[in-house]
C-alpha cells in the first residue's frame, strides 16, 4: 500500500522560508509605480506637489487679505489657487469681467485709428450730393433757404466717398451742359424758343471727426441763354453748418446761409410764379439744440432770414425797352421757432410731433393798396418715421397751418398740411419715391395773403447693368389763394437718362414738360425743355 502523506508545522515552516527567499529576484522583473522623488520612469499626469514652507507663509498672508474684501485679497488667491490642477477658480470665464472701457471722446487730435480704404458703391445720394446715410426726412423739402425746387433723391453705382484731405473730406461736382427750350419767356401765346449753356457745380467739405461736426457747402446753377438773357439762371446757396456735441446726449448747432433765388416761371413757390423774372437775396441764421432721453429726443430751433427783392424795370415782355425801373417793396424779414418730440418704438418705427411759429415782417409795412402785409401764424403736425426691412423708409407727417395778417381786412391763409418723403425699393437696382410738400406761402403778387402751396411728387428710377440709370417722374402742384377766387395749378412730367463711365464721369439726358394754368387764363402757359450735357465728380 502507498504511504499516506502527512503535512507539520516544521513542513509548512520550511515552505514559507523558501517562497521568501525567491520573492526578491521576482519583484526586481515587476515594473511598479515609482517612488516619490525616483529618477525612474515619471507618470504623464501631473502630481500635487507640496508647497515649500516658505510659500505656504506667504499663502498664509494673502488669505487674510482676501478675509479683510479686499481686492488684492481676491487676486492672491487666484495665484495661490492657480497650482492645483482642475480648481474652477484658474477658470477665467468664470470669474466677472470688468467692465469695457468708454470709446474715446474724438474731435480734433483724438481721431480713431486709419479705417479700411473705402470704395464707391452702388447706393442711393441724397439731393444735395451726399451719401444717404439715415431714412429720408422732410425738412429739407421746404422752400424757404433753398435756391431750387425739391428734389429727389438718385440712384447711383458710384456712391461719392470724397477726398480726404486731413481730417476733412472734399466732394466735388459738376455740371455742364445744354438746355433747350421751346417758351423761354413762358407766355400763352407767342412763345420764343432759345438755348442756353447751363454751368452747375457743387463743393461741399465736410469733418470726419469722431465727435462734433462740420460743414461748409456751395451750390450754384447758372445759365446764359443766347436771346433772351433775362431768362438766365442765377441761382447759388451758401452754407456754413457746426454741431457740438455737448454730451453723447446733448448737441448744439449753428448755421449760417447765403442763397439767391428767382421768382417767375421756374420759381420754387407756385405763388410767386407770375410777373418779372426776379432775383432775390437770402440770408439766414439758424440756433438749435437737441437732447435724448432713452427713446425720447427733443429738438428746438430758431431762425432769422432777411429776404431782399431785386430792383426791376420793364413790363413782363423783356422785348420791350420802354419799362421804367421801380423799386421792389417785397423785401420783409421771417422769423420762426420749431419745436419737435419723437419717440422711437424700435429701431424700425417712431413717432413725432412737430411745431412752428412764424413772423413775417415787411421792409414797408404797407403796399400800394394801403394793406398791411405784416402777419403771424403757426403750423403743427404729427407723423411717423421709417425704417422697415431695407425696403421702406422715410417719413410722413399730417397737421394744420395758418398765416394771419395783422390787418383784418385781409383773409387768413389757413388749411391742412401734408409732409411726405418716402423711399420704396422693390429691388437693390429699383427705386420709388414719393414727395408732398405743403407750405405756408404769403404772396404780394395778388390781392391776397398768399396760400397753401401744396406739391406732390411720384417717381421710379432703375439701373441697367449697374451704370446705367433711367428714370421718370410726375408732379402735380396747386395754391387756392385766400380770400380770392384764384387758383394756380402746375403739373410736370420728365424722363431721365444718366449713363456712368466710372466713378468720375457720366452723360445724361433729361426731358420735361410743364403745364401751368390757373383761374387768370392769361397766366397759362405750355413749355418743354431738355437738358444734354456731362457731370464730373471727385
Amino acid at each position: 500500500m502507498p504511504r499516506r502523506h502527512t503535512s507539520s508545522a516544521a513542513g509548512a515552516l520550511a515552505a514559507v522560508l523558501i517562497a521568501a527567499a525567491c520573492a526578491p529576484a521576482t519583484a526586481q522583473e515587476v515594473v511598479g509605480p515609482a517612488l516619490r522623488g525616483s529618477i525612474g520612469v515619471q507618470p504623464e499626469e501631473p502630481q500635487f506637489q507640496p508647497q515649500s514652507r516658505a510659500k505656504a507663509k506667504a499663502e498664509a498672508k494673502k488669505k487674510q487679505r482676501q478675509k479683510a474684501g479686499g481686492i488684492m485679497g481676491i487676486e492672491g488667491s487666484q495665484a495661490g489657487a492657480a497650482t492645483i490642477p482642475g480648481n474652477l477658480a484658474t477658470d477665467q470665464s468664470l470669474l466677472p469681467q470688468p467692465p469695457a472701457p468708454p470709446p474715446p471722446l474724438g474731435g480734433l487730435g483724438d481721431e480713431p485709428t486709419e479705417p479700411a480704404v473705402a470704395v464707391p458703391g452702388f447706393g442711393i445720394t441724397e439731393p444735395s450730393g451726399a451719401p444717404l446715410t439715415k431714412p429720408p426726412g422732410t425738412e429739407e423739402l421746404a422752400g424757404a433757404n433753398q435756391p431750387l425746387p425739391p428734389k429727389g433723391h438718385e440712384l447711383d453705382p458710384y456712391v461719392p466717398i470724397g477726398m480726404k484731405l486731413g481730417s476733412f473730406l472734399l466732394f466735388s461736382e459738376a455740371e455742364v451742359g445744354t438746355i433747350l427750350t421751346d417758351n423761354v419767356l413762358g407766355t400763352k401765346t407767342n412763345t420764343h424758343p432759345d438755348q442756353a449753356f447751363e454751368f452747375a457745380p457743387n463743393v461741399r467739405l465736410e469733418s470726419n471727426w469722431s465727435r462734433h461736426f462740420f460743414s461748409a457747402e456751395f451750390d450754384a446753377d447758372r445759365s446764359w441763354y443766347k436771346d433772351f438773357s433775362v431768362q438766365d439762371d442765377e441761382t447759388y446757396y451758401a452754407r456754413l453748418n457746426g454741431r457740438l456735441d455737448v454730451t453723447r446726449r446733448t448737441h448744439g448747432n449753428l448755421e449760417l446761409g447765403k442763397s439767391q433765388t428767382q421768382e417767375g416761371r421756374n420759381s420754387i413757390s407756385l405763388t410767386d410764379i407770375a410777373g418779372t423774372q426776379t432775383n432775390v437775396q437770402e440770408q439766414h441764421i439758424t440756433a438749435g439744440a437737441d437732447h435724448t432721453f432713452n427713446r425720447l429726443s427733443i429738438e428746438a430751433e430758431g431762425t432769422a432770414a432777411n429776404y431782399d427783392y431785386s430792383d426791376f424795370g420793364g413790363p413782363f415782355d423783356p422785348t420791350v425797352q420802354s419799362g421804367v425801373p421801380t423799386v421792389d417793396v417785397r423785401d420783409y424779414r421771417e422769423d420762426d421757432l420749431r419745436l419737435r418730440g419723437t419717440y422711437e418704438f424700435n429701431p424700425r418705427i417712431a413717432t413725432f410731433v412737430e411745431g412752428t411759429l412764424v413772423r413775417d415782417k415787411y421792409k414797408q409795412p404797407v403796399d400800394v393798396n394801403g394793406l398791411r402785409r405784416d402777419s403771424s401764424g403757426f403750423t403743427i403736425q404729427s407723423g411717423l418715421k421709417l425704417s422697415l426691412a431695407n425696403q421702406l423708409s422715410g417719413e410722413i407727417g399730417v397737421g394744420w397751418g395758418e398765416q394771419q395778417s395783422v390787418d383784418d381786412k385781409v383773409a387768413p391763409i389757413q388749411g391742412m398740411l401734408l409732409n411726405a418723403d418716402l423711399i420704396w425699393l422693390p429691388s437693390p437696382l429699383t427705386m420709388m419715391e414719393f414727395i408732398a410738400r405743403s407750405e405756408v406761402s404769403t404772396s404780394t403778387l395778388v390781392d391776397s395773403l398768399g396760400a397753401i402751396d401744396r406739391f406732390y411728387q411720384l417717381s421710379l428710377q432703375h439701373a441697367f447693368w449697374n451704370y446705367l440709370v433711367v428714370g421718370g417722374f410726375v408732379s402735380y402742384e396747386i395754391a387756392d389763394y385766400a380770400g380770392s377766387d384764384l387758383v394756380d395749378q402746375r403739373v410736370k412730367e420728365g424722363a431721365s437718362a444718366e449713363y456712368y463711365f466710372n466713378q468720375y464721369t457720366s452723360v445724361y439726358a433729361r426731358y420735361e414738360h410743364t403745364d401751368f394754368f390757373s383761374t387768370d387764363s392769361q397766366s397759362d402757359f405750355l413749355e418743354n425743355e431738355v437738358r444734354i450735357g456731362m457731370r464730373i465728380r471727385h
